[in-house]
């Protein structure tokens, strides 16, 4: 694990959000009652860990990607939306969502990122999603451990999820990390780096 840690802590986005002093955004409740309540496979109020999405939709905004989730909810809903400037919370989290299928989506809170096109609001995005990720953690009394390796812990990708639980083919959001890592800071940007952002923001809560 020793080289994994070593990438995660030279992480040029992660080192951008610490020496530019980048804060996260607080989170607004935005519930729409819309939304069906089913508990979680351990009862109301109880996930077990949290997946991180990206929208894949280029040209979309925050307000344009929840509008469009209200109506189409049968279909798929999250949580939580996250951008460079927002934290929306829009369905209730002590009831699941559907964004992974079967089973993830009766073990998860799940939120998604709204796709950023500058270096600053990259960041800002990542550190949003960070925060969020270990709120939830902590709001839950939930230790972090990344799952993205063993398919066993509390911070997961939707990637992740669909390799070890099935029930998606989806490989958010390792493609768009590492397509704006790339873009902006010459590096890709892993789940593990984003791991150990969500681990620094989870011992300043």
């Amino acid at each position: 694990m020793g080289s994994v840690n070593t990438q995660a802590s030279s992480s040029k986005v992660n080192n951008y959000i610490a020496s530019h002093n980048i804060k996260h955004n607080a989170i607004k409740s935005s519930v729409w009652k819309g939304f069906p309540h089913y508990k979680y496979r351990h009862g109301k109020s109880k996930p077990e860990g949290v997946v991180i999405h990206e929208t894949g939709n280029p040209s979309s905004t925050i307000y344009n990607e929840i509008a469009y989730m209200k109506k189409n909810y049968r279909n798929a809903f999250v949580h939580t939306f996250v951008d460079d400037d927002h934290i929306i919370n829009i369905a209730s989290t002590k009831y699941l969502c559907w964004g992974v299928g079967y089973p993830g989506n009766a073990r998860f809170v799940q939120f998604e990122q709204v796709e950023m096109h500058s270096k600053k609001a990259f960041a800002g995005e990542v550190e949003n999603a960070a925060y969020y990720a270990a709120y939830i953690l902590k709001k839950y009394h939930l230790k972090p451990n990344d799952a993205c390796y063993d398919g066993k812990g509390t911070v997961w990708s939707h990637q992740a999820v669909a390799h070890y639980l099935g029930g998606s083919d989806h490989t958010d959001p390792v493609g768009y990390y590492k397509n704006r890592g790339k873009r902006y800071f010459h590096q890709s940007y892993t789940m593990n780096q984003f791991y150990h952002l969500v681990l620094t923001n989870y011992g300043n809560l």
